[in-house]
């Protein structure tokens, strides 16, 4: 008595095209997908921001519950995402740190020790990036 669904033979849900769906929205929301109207894509870094979220919330739920090919292409999308989220951040806010590059920057006086002893000696742990989860 049981009928199975000819749809769900058809289209198949995997975790494989969760990914492709979340990635091609964060792809959508950065502005690299065409409007299918024809008018200029929108660019919402909160909404790609939150697609990557919700990738990266499925890596860590997931770890050690996918095959290799999956994990392979769940880390390539977040790595691709995560490229471009960045290159589409400097390049919307790009235009104003040049001009924000070419100004001479003065010291505050105000912050500066009053002699060469009270100075904090910049150490290498200082001039190293750390990682941190925003992605620009």
């Amino acid at each position: 008595m049981s009928e199975s669904n000819p749809n769900a033979q058809e289209l198949p849900s995997t975790f494989s095209q969760l990914v492709i769906m979340l990635a091609t929205s964060a792809l959508q929301q950065l502005g690299q997908i065409p409007d299918p109207s024809g008018n200029e894509p929108t660019i919402s870094l909160e909404g790609a921001q939150a697609m990557i979220d919700l990738l990266e919330m499925l890596e860590a739920k997931t770890q050690g519950n996918l095959d290799e090919a999956e994990t392979k292409m769940l880390r390539e999308s977040l790595t691709m995402l995560r490229l471009q989220f960045v290159e589409v951040k400097q390049a919307k806010g790009g235009k104003a740190s040049a001009a924000e590059k070419s100004a001479p920057v003065q010291p505050d006086e105000s912050t500066a020790p009053a002699s060469t002893e009270e100075a904090p000696k910049p150490s290498t742990e200082e001039s190293k990036t750390k990682f941190r989860k925003s992605y620009g």
